[in-house]
């Protein structure tokens, strides 16, 4: 696997071989030469790193292979790290082969890693960890709730359980429509930062987690090297899980240019993304990083847009999401969904989000993160099955802000139902671990988000869960209600008014506002006349109630396993 930088080499490169294959640096000024680090030596060099400089020598690429009195003379990669010793006034005596440096750090320290990106935020923040489902005092305040619910039932007369449990469902009901209309709120129009020139940029990296991707593998290339940056200050790194061969394969077979490395992410347990994730985040070289993910074609200059607003705003501002759309939206009916809900998440709610303040729940892909924010809040969760939105509300409760970007990253959308279905659980089960790992301490969570942000994560994370789950059966005790009443006794009476006319309204309201952000939204990225997908909404959202009840067992049974979703399934034309 030479090409592909991950395993050791079948046999040492020389110079002159290295030059043929990309740029190598021989000269380090003053007519110096650098002879080349043998394989060997570099790996008895990592042996002998203490695993607390490890971290350095992963990001700088400049490796110890010498302590004298008062002197330590290094190995260098790549012009950057040499740029780099000189700058600090350290001796760089060799070069080393990419390679040759990768394939031992994988040998000596890939074990310890990996446990180091798996236990890092469950021991040094145990608080925001997912890794125990439930804080203390959390299952006897639920044990409480469903005894308070029983009691309720029982005591209760038969006629007002029914308008009771509806009128507490439709608070859930109400706090999603809520967001909605927050998100038809009038915006300024976003003014574009100053640009910066080339020499100017940061460096920036890219990870991009694959699983089984072999399919989209060309088009993922495609897209990354149409990337509109500097290829010396772009670090792209592809992650592959051990185990995974037929990529590793497939990525063998294909060159690729000097700035892409491939990380090799050991077995382990919980196999997911945010652990890949948190796994090559020592790696990175860049003061800037952004995520995407196989199937992604980010348009050409994201990179340099967001690294522009980043330097037109103070370091309070850890992430930039941006919009998520997708390449085959009108392929079938259930495209032509996800189409309509992406368009009001990206291009409506979350804008709403960022200019009221409010806690962004990010997407799992195409966000760019200041580095330094990223490792200060603990970066992902390898238990959290929506890391992304758990490190949205992370950031706001650690007093930073993440914004939104005027650049779209096209996806495929899922056009085949039980992919689908899959990954809606996935979402859904993410969302019932952030809200219950950010509900342990819900007086400081107030404390920190204040009385707007609060409310705002009870609606995005509890309000669609409950109103996912419940939704089909408040429609339906709704219309049975409604015809079923009884008005014999003045109490009934009242009761079914009531509940009727609730019914209505929040049926109504949140169909209105529903189809209306969407028609909205839609419109906003150029699609116009889709009038039948946004009238057979309810369909849709009947789909979601069927994902979130899956959810609901997986998170019993399942809570750390990652349904992967499968790529590659369109038969539409993608974007080049």
């Amino acid at each position: 696997m030479d090409g592909a930088g991950v395993l050791v080499p079948d046999r040492e490169r020389s110079v002159g071989a290295r030059a043929r294959s990309g740029p190598t640096i021989i000269d380090a000024g003053a007519g110096a030469v650098l002879p080349l680090l043998p394989r060997r030596i570099v790996h008895q060099c990592l042996e002998r790193l203490p695993f607390g400089q490890l971290a350095a020598v992963l990001r700088d690429r400049l490796l110890p292979v010498a302590l004298l009195p008062d002197l330590v003379l290094y190995a260098a990669q790549d012009e950057a790290s040499l740029t780099l010793a000189q700058s600090r006034g350290w001796t760089v005596v060799a070069l080393m082969d990419k390679h040759s440096f990768l394939g031992a750090v994988h040998h000596i320290w890939g074990r310890r890693l990996v446990l180091e990106a798996t236990s890092r935020l469950r021991t040094g923040q145990p608080h925001f960890s997912a890794h125990h489902r439930f804080g203390r005092g959390q299952l006897g305040a639920m044990a409480g709730g469903v005894v308070l619910v029983l009691l309720s039932l029982l005591l209760l007369p038969e006629a007002e359980r029914l308008p009771m449990a509806s009128l507490g469902l439709g608070i859930f009901f109400m706090s999603v429509i809520g967001l909605r209309i927050l998100a038809l709120l009038p915006a300024d129009r976003e003014k574009p930062p100053p640009r910066l020139r080339d020499e100017a940029l940061p460096p920036y990296t890219v990870l991009v987690p694959l699983f089984r991707e072999v399919s989209v593998l060309d088009q993922l290339l495609t897209g990354l090297a149409a990337i509109d940056y500097p290829a010396d200050r772009l670090d792209i790194k592809l992650l592959l899980e051990e185990c995974d061969v037929p990529m590793h394969k497939a990525l063998a077979a294909r060159p690729l240019p000097d700035h892409f490395e491939v990380l090799v992410v050991p077995a382990g347990q919980p196999q997911t993304k945010p652990r890949a994730l948190s796994f090559a985040l020592p790696f990175a070289r860049g003061s800037l990083l952004t995520i995407y993910d196989a199937e992604d074609i980010p348009e050409p200059g994201q990179l340099r847009r967001a690294a522009e607003v980043f330097a037109s705003h103070p370091p309070e501002l850890a992430c930039l999401q941006a919009r998520l759309s997708f390449y085959n939206p009108g392929e079938n009916w259930l495209t032509r969904q996800c189409t309509l809900e992406y368009a009001v998440l990206f291009g409506l709610l979350l804008p709403a989000f960022a200019r009221e303040g409010l806690p962004l729940p990010l997407g799992g892909t195409s966000n760019h993160f200041r580095i330094a924010a990223l490792r200060h809040a603990g970066a992902w969760d390898p238990f959290n099955v929506t890391e992304d939105a758990d490190l949205g509300m992370r950031f706001a409760r650690l007093g930073y802000r993440c914004g939104v970007i005027s650049s779209t990253t096209y996806e495929e959308a899922n056009s085949r139902l039980p992919n689908w279905l899959r990954q809606r659980a996935r979402w859904l089960k993410g969302y019932l671990q952030t809200w219950l790992v950010h509900m342990r301490e819900p007086a400081m969570l107030r404390r920190e988000l204040g009385w707007a942000g609060f409310v705002t994560m009870q609606a995005q994370f509890l309000g669609l869960l409950i109103s996912s789950l419940f939704h089909p059966l408040f429609l339906v005790t709704a219309l049975w209600l409604a015809m079923t009443a009884d008005f014999s006794t003045p109490f009934a009476s009242l009761a079914a008014l009531l509940v009727a006319s609730l019914s209505s309204v929040i049926f109504v309201t949140g169909h209105i506002v529903s189809m209306l952000a969407g028609s909205v939204a839609l419109r906003h990225i150029g699609i116009m006349g889709w009038l039948s997908t946004v009238l057979t909404m309810p369909f849709y959202w009947l789909l979601i109630s069927l994902a979130a009840w899956l959810a609901l067992w997986q998170f019993v049974w399942a809570p750390f396993h990652w349904n992967k979703t499968e790529h590659g399934l369109s038969s539409f034309q993608r974007r080049a």
